[in-house]
Formats: C-alpha cells, structure tokens, sequence
C-alpha cells in the first residue's frame, strides 16, 4: 500500500469506437486530481463506462446501454459507424503489482460488429476469469465505489448489507481472496459432481469386475495346473522314451553283427554243400538230404514267421497292460464330475439314511466304473490267438524236430559207407546247426526290437493324444528318473491333474480380455475417485482458510473503518454519530443438500457450526436534531453524504490507487461540495481521484481539467486545461 500511495497507477486511457467517441482518443492522467468537466450530452459519463468496461463488466444495464453492440459507435449523418469498439488502460507497474515484467501495463478490451469481445494484457490475450485476480490483487474492479456512475452518489447506503460489505472487502484488497474462493467453491462443486458420477461408473463396472475377479482366479489356478501337468508329462514321457530309444540302439549293434556272422556261415555252408555235391553228385542219399534240407528250412521260416506275430501279440498285451489310466477327455471329465455332483446333490436331499447308503454305492460303483476305462482303447483279448500260435509253433517244432532226425539217419547211413562223406557232413550239420542257433538268436533280438519299435509307436500315439508334437519330445532333455513306484506316481498325479482341468473347464479368452479391460477401468476411476476425494477435502480446507483469513482481516480493520466513518459523517452532518455494524447471518451453503450429503466423504462438513457464515455490514446512525431511526428515512442528499463519509472512511483506512467519480457531489449543497473538494484534495496525496463533475468547487480541486464537447456530428471532442496550484 506504502509504494502505490508513491505513484499514479493510472497513467492513461485511450479510446477508440468507444460510444460517442468515434475516433482515437487519448486521456493522460499525470495528476493526482483529474477533472473532466461539460454540458450534459456531451459524452463525459462515457469515459466512466470505458473505465468500467476495460476492467471487465459484463452487463450492458452497468454500461448505460441494452448490449455489447451499443458500445460501438453507431454513426451519425455526418460521420460512419465504427466496425468495433477498443479500450486501453494504460497503469503504471513501476512497483511490479502485476506479475508482468514491464514498467507499465496496458490492459485493452476490444469488441466488433459480430459480438467477439475479448481482453489482452500488454497484448497477450487473457481470459476474463484469469484478469479478475490479477485486478483483485491491485484492488480494482468494475463496481462498488471504486467506481461510482451518474446517479449512484448514494450508493453504500441502497446498497444491501452483503453489497456494503463487498465494497470494504474490495478496499481491503480482499476481493482476490474472494474471488479464490468462489473459484474453489466451484471446483468443490465440479468435484463433487465428478465423485458421484464416477461412483456411478464404479457401481455399474463392479459385477463385472467381481466375475472378471473369479474369472482370473480360475485363469490362474487353470494355467498352474497346465503348467504342473505339462512338465510332467514331458518328465514322465522324455524318461519312457529316453528308455525305450536307448533299448533300441542297444539291439541295433549285435543284430548287425549277427546278420554278418550269419552271411559268412552260410557262405561257408554253401561252399561246403558245393563239395559234396561234386563228390557225391550221383549219390541218392544227397540228393534225399538236399531234399530234407528243404523241407526243413521251410518249416523253420513258418516257424519264425509263427514267433514274430506271437511275439507281437503278447507285446500288444503288454503294452494294453502297462497302458496308462490317464489320458481322458477333459470335456468327459467336466460332463462326469457334473453329473456326479448333481448326484450327489439329490443324495442329500434325501431323509431315508438306508436310501442315502445305496444312492451312495451305486455312485461309487459309478466312479470306479468310469475310471476302469481308457479313452478310446479297445480292451482286446488276445489268449485264444496266443494259444493257437503257439500250438502252430509247437507242431513246427515237431516237424523240425522229425526232420532233424531224419536228416541225421541220412547221415549216419551216409558216414557208415563213406569216411570222407561222413566227416563232410558232420562238419556241414555242424556249421548248419550253428547256423540255426545265429537264426534263433537273431530272432529273438530282432523279436525285441520289434516290441521297442512298437512300444515306441504307442508312446508316439499318447503323446500325439495330448495334442503334443513328437518332435518335442525327442528333443526334450529333462534328466528325470524314475523308478517303478515313481512312475505309478506320475500317472495317478496326471489322472488328478486332468480331472482338475475338467473341473474348471474351457475359459474364453474374449472375455477375459473385456474382463482385463473393465478391471483395468475400474482401477483408473478408483484411482480418479481418490484423487477427486482428495481434492475435495483440499478444496474444502483451502474455502475454510481463505474464508477464515477474509473474516478475520475483515474484523481487524472493520472498527478502524467504522471509528473514521463516524469522524467522517460527523464533518458531513456538523454533529451526530454514526456506526457500521457487522451482521452476520447464516445462509445455506452453496451445495445442494443431497450434494452435501453425499459429499460427506469428500470432506464437506456437515454441521451446524462448520457452515459458512455470511458477512453483511449495516449503518447505524443518528442525525443531529433530528430522528432518525433507519437509512429509509433519510434524503436523498443525506443518503449522498452518508456515502461519502464511508467513502473517505475506506480511503483513510485503506486507500485505492484511484476512485473515479461521476457527479457524485450533483446533490450537494455548496457548502458539502466545499467540504467534498477539500477532502478530494486531502486524500489525494493517497489516491488517485477521475471526477466528472459540473460543481465549481469540485473543478477548483482538480490540477487538470478536461472539457468534453460534442459537436453537430455527433462525436465528442476533448479539451485539457492543466491547472497551477
């Protein structure tokens, strides 16, 4: 307050289309009292409602006019309309009171034709809603008494005790805290709003978030068992086949090299049989021997022939014995463990506990029926085929075996008449005995890896059945061991497994992923719900400070203002007393009751005592030699005066960096617009005074004068007169 009290805030005003202004006009104020004086009609109060204007009224009735195109020159015979409307405000800011780095700030406000209006700050544009408190903090507005119209010169007396205290409020340089305040108060209100929709939206997301939840539950719970059953079934089927592939490179080798032993003995045996041919070509007992060994040699094939599909059959029941009782549909599971439950569901609805003991049989009867079975496995006996084979095989033998003896009469008969014969043919049944002994063993090894090969194709076929690429299994390398009471293990913890999977059943993704989608929703607006819920109780706590500092820095000066209003109306009324009186008076908050019940969690206090309390200012006075007992039986020259003496009260207590006044003092009498002029002159060394006035005295206080004319063209014209203390 001490720096603006130093300098003239207000520099200059500059008009240009403004009302009856038609071209740029310039006013400077480098004084500390400004006269503007001339006839009526000739456009003084227009300057006043330039000032008004520029600093943000919004109402064409506070402008003298039916709206915002009644401020543009509209034209007369002699002289064109104007397409737009522009006022500048040209403010000293040697003292920085607005944040802008400049030595002065000109704020402007320009309106067309079109209706467009729109403010600047040294030609920056600015929202109104942002200009406000930067006015509010340099005590400036486009109202109260800080800029009093024609015909307002009993202002603080018609006007409402809220009004009244709004005026002191401003003069205080409270207004900014005010403003602050509604602006938090209507955040407050746009959160509240906000909360209550989001609470909606939330109870609305909440079911779905709540099957989105179980939903998940069962994701996880499915995926975990996935994951055990997939692990062991690639342990448990990587060790029977690590076992079974190294079975079969285990036979590979001495098949080999019994199939090349074999080639060399009967190689030698055919170059044995060509020497006895040669030497005994004409003798009938070869030729019946060769014939035998024919004969024989096809019994041996049928024989081996016999063992393979015997050795087939019972690997087939081996491996149907060793098959695992696990490999189930899932979808047959999920059918069974349903109906069973349903099941069991109507056993317990029965009250007979002999009735409940049979239902309860047959159900176990049930299961044990349904897990005796394997999927899509045909349980196939085989002893009758088993049998007949090896009778097959049994009388192959004995015509082997009859042969055999056959053939070693021959040759006896054949040693008994010929030594070189009988040595050549036992040498030659020898090596064809030992040849018959590499066949039996070839067989039985290549026997043995038929049944790998087999028992191979059937781990290829399981794995298959789990949807399971061979490959995969070929290339896995998990190092797991297991021993027989392991793997029996294994098999009844996957059959558990699978039955868990069937249980939970098939999960669509689709709607997992709209689920995830929800949820994620609903976690953002939880998320915005508490932050709205905070900023509520911030705002709410900010409202109750910035009211709580208004009240009290209201109180701290009220009674210094009261004490000089009295001083003051006792010079205007030459005797008297008068006092202004706080009133205090509950209102009902600006929220809705239904929004402050709901806004309870936000912060909103609820009671009685917590509810803001509005401020109002009232006068109480009395007149000497009269009685008067209220402001509505006052005059209209003492309701002047008793607006005066508030008027220089607030300047002496907290004075403005300018008033503008217009014909405030048309209703005083020559000795008050004496006592007027004089106090103009006083507190100008505090403030700034714009006076339009038609009063002598008044004019004799001012240090320049401007005189405004209009002439036949309907443009008022401006003459300025500096005048010598």
């Amino acid at each position: 307050m001490t720096e603006q009290t130093k300098i003239n805030l207000l520099n200059r005003l500059e008009l240009q289309g403004f009302k009856s202004f038609a071209g740029k006009t310039i006013f400077e104020f480098p004084a500390k009292v400004v006269g503007v004086v001339g006839p009526n009609g000739s456009g003084k109060s227009n300057i006043i409602d330039a000032i008004r204007w520029v600093l943000g009224e919004r109402e064409a009735k506070q402008l003298r006019g039916e709206g915002l195109e009644n401020l543009i020159f509209a034209g007369t015979p002699k002289k064109a309309a104007q397409g737009f409307a522009r006022v500048d405000l040209v403010l000293d800011n040697k003292n920085r009171a607005f944040p802008v780095d400049a030595e002065e700030v000109v704020l402007s406000r320009r309106v067309d034709r079109s209706g467009t209006s729109e403010f600047s700050l040294n030609d920056a544009e600015i929202k109104l809603k942002d200009l406000l408190p930067l006015l509010a903090r340099v005590r400036l507005g486009a109202r109260g008494i800080m800029i009093i119209g024609q015909g307002q010169s009993d202002i603080f007396v018609m006007s409402s005790p809220r009004e009244r205290r709004e005026m002191i409020e401003e003069f205080l340089g409270l207004r900014e805290f005010r403003i602050k305040k509604s602006q938090a108060e209507r955040r407050l209100e746009s959160s509240l709003v906000n909360i209550d929709k989001i609470k909606a939206m939330l109870e609305e997301l909440a079911p779905q978030v709540r099957v989105f939840k179980k939903q998940k539950t069962r994701l996880e719970k499915r995926s975990e068992v996935e994951a055990e059953l997939r692990g062991l079934e690639g342990s448990y089927y990587s060790f029977k086949y690590s076992k079974l592939d190294r079975e079969q490179k285990t036979l590979l080798g001495p098949i080999a090299n019994l199939k090349i032993e074999r080639e060399k003995l009967e190689k030698n045996i055919q170059d044995e049989e060509k020497i006895l041919n040669t030497l005994y070509k004409n003798d009938d007992g070869y030729a019946a021997m060769k014939e035998l060994r024919n004969r024989m040699n096809a019994f041996v094939d049928a024989e081996s022939s016999k063992q393979r599909e015997l050795s087939r059959i019972e690997a087939k029941m081996e491996i149907q014995k060793e098959a695992p009782p696990y490999i189930y549909k899932p979808t047959e599971l999920h059918d069974f463990i349903n109906e069973l439950k349903a099941k069991m569901e109507a056993v317990l609805a029965l009250d007979n506990v002999t009735d409940m003991k049979n239902r309860l049989r047959e159900l176990v009867e049930g299961v044990k029926k349904f897990f005796s079975k394997k999927e899509e496995r045909e349980e196939i006996d085989f002893t009758a085929d088993r049998e007949k084979l090896a009778k097959e095989i049994g009388e192959l033998k004995s015509h082997i075996e009859a042969l055999r003896k056959e053939e070693e009469e021959i040759s006896r008969k054949a040693r008994e008449s010929n030594v070189e014969f009988r040595e050549k043919v036992g040498m030659l049944n020898e090596k064809k005995n030992n040849l018959y002994l590499l066949d039996r063993k070839t067989q039985t090894l290549a026997l043995q890896r038929e049944t790998v090969e087999m028992k191979l194709e059937e781990l290829q076929r399981e794995w298959a059945a789990l949807g399971r690429n061979f490959e995969d299994l070929k290339r896995m390398q998990t190092g797991a061991e297991f021993g027989e009471n392991e793997l029996r293990g294994a098999e009844s913890r996957m059959l558990r497994l699978r039955g868990e999977l069937a249980a939970i059943g098939d999960i669509d993704e689709n709607i997992f992923k709209e689920f995830e989608e929800s949820e994620k929703r609903y976690e953002f607006l939880e998320a915005q719900l508490a932050d709205l819920e905070k900023a509520a109780i911030d705002l709410k706590a900010l409202i109750k400070d910035l009211d709580q500092r208004i009240k009290e820095d209201f109180k701290t000066s009220f009674k210094a203002i009261s004490d000089a209003f009295n001083e003051y109306f006792k010079l205007m009324f030459g005797g008297g007393k008068a006092k202004l009186v706080i009133e205090e008076k509950e209102r009902q908050p600006f929220l809705s009751e239904e929004m402050g019940a709901e806004s309870s969690s936000a912060g909103v206090p609820e009671s009685k005592e917590e509810q803001e309390q509005e401020l109002g200012v009232n006068i109480d006075l009395s007149l000497p030699r009269k009685k008067i007992t209220g402001v509505g039986m006052l005059s209209g020259g003492e309701k002047t005066l008793v607006s005066l003496a508030a008027l220089f009260a607030l300047i002496s207590i907290s004075p403005p960096p300018f008033l503008v006044l217009d014909e405030i003092d048309a209703a005083l009498d020559e000795e008050n617009a004496r006592r007027f002029s004089e106090l103009i002159r006083q507190f100008s060394t505090k403030t700034q005074f714009i006076v339009v006035t038609h009063n002598r005295s008044t004019m004799e206080a001012a240090e320049v004068l401007y005189g405004i004319t209009m002439g036949d063209d309907g443009v008022s014209k401006v003459l300025s007169l500096k005048l010598e203390g």
